[in-house]
């Protein structure tokens, strides 16, 4: 069965800065199925001013890891809300982060939605980007347009052994 847990502020766009990256904004933007060990989670490009708009969901420069337990699918549910094209990406965590990702820096198979590097504009229709987490270990979630992960469009990505269900963690991560 679905979990879902939605916040009334979510669901009505309240801005990101009136919810600290310790907030349960980003949870809410997370479901997940545990007999299929799935994952789904709304990716929002641009959602607010933040960041001067490089941001996912109101979060940038690494505000909260997503924490999923290894070999689970991962759904990420892909829009562009912002005036700027953006795109989405499965990075290693690397440092420093590539300048121009590219679709083959991907670090899953399918991690990485079409035009990386052009990105899409905010009438694009939603993409989903599926991937399976197959190996342990650190990653981050960023816009491939060049130069926006280097600016700070990027979420953290945590695929561990030994989880049980997917989760947020809210603690801030600087720049790898």
């Amino acid at each position: 069965m679905w979990r879902r847990t939605l916040l009334l502020g979510a669901l009505l766009g309240t801005p990101a800065a009136a919810h600290p990256a310790g907030s349960d904004l980003l949870r809410d933007l997370l479901r997940q199925d545990l007999p299929s060990r799935t994952v789904t989670v709304q990716v929002v490009a641009g959602r607010d001013g933040s960041n001067a708009g490089l941001n996912f969901t109101g979060s940038s420069g690494g505000q909260g890891t997503l924490l999923v337990p290894l070999g689970w699918t991962v759904d990420l549910q892909f829009r562009n809300a912002g005036t700027a094209p953006h795109s989405v990406i499965v990075l290693p965590f690397t440092s420093p982060l590539p300048a121009q990702p590219r679709a083959a820096d991907a670090a899953f198979p399918g991690a990485v939605s079409r035009n990386v590097t052009r990105g899409v504009g905010r009438d694009a229709a939603a993409q989903t980007v599926r991937f399976q987490a197959s190996r342990a270990g650190e990653y981050l979630i960023a816009c491939g347009v060049p130069g926006h992960a280097l600016s700070g469009q990027y979420l953290k990505l945590s695929v561990r052994a030994g989880l049980k269900e997917a989760d947020w963690d809210p603690a801030p991560h600087a720049h790898p």
